[in-house]
């Protein structure tokens, strides 16, 4: 477990060798890739970060043509940082960009077989809608995911 002290913020080109000293699928180009979509507009790449590395990241995809718009992508926090409250920051982290951007929920996707993320999205006022999709990886592998939506405007 760290202690060091972690500042959640937009990732900035400057970012992207912290960013990819720790992918992880090394070679994936992730970071690369997440930056150049922020870079376009209406998506937004959150990373936590210590002093010296990388602590986690999340995404928020607000263009038009997703269907979850907008949905929450890619929540990751690594081993040495969790349960302290990371994937919490980054996820109101997001929220408020979401609220910002004029929109009422957010939405995002899970594998219904995760045991760790589903009580932390619920925990964090996200219902699952009942909707499903499939979602296929850069490797062709498919992946049934449970829709969840969040609500911004109660409790506001």
């Amino acid at each position: 477990m760290s202690n060091h002290p972690v500042d959640v913020r937009l990732c900035t080109p400057d970012d992207l060798a912290l960013l990819e000293s720790r992918e992880v699928r090394p070679g994936s180009n992730f970071a690369q890739r997440n930056l150049a979509l922020a870079a376009s507009g209406d998506f937004f790449f959150v990373g936590a970060f210590t002093p010296d590395e990388v602590a986690g990241y999340v995404a928020l995809d607000c263009r038009a043509d997703n269907e979850l718009r907008p949905e929450m992508l890619t929540l990751w926090v690594y081993p040495e940082y969790r349960r302290q409250g990371l994937g919490v920051k980054l996820t109101r982290f997001i929220e408020g960009i979401a609220a910002q951007q004029g929109f009422n929920s957010v939405k995002l996707g899970v594998d219904p077989e995760n045991p760790a993320a589903i009580p932390m999205y619920i925990g964090l006022d996200y219902t699952p809608t009942g909707d499903h999709r499939v979602v296929t990886d850069e490797d062709g592998a498919e992946t049934r995911e449970a829709i969840f939506r969040k609500s911004l405007t109660i409790n506001r």
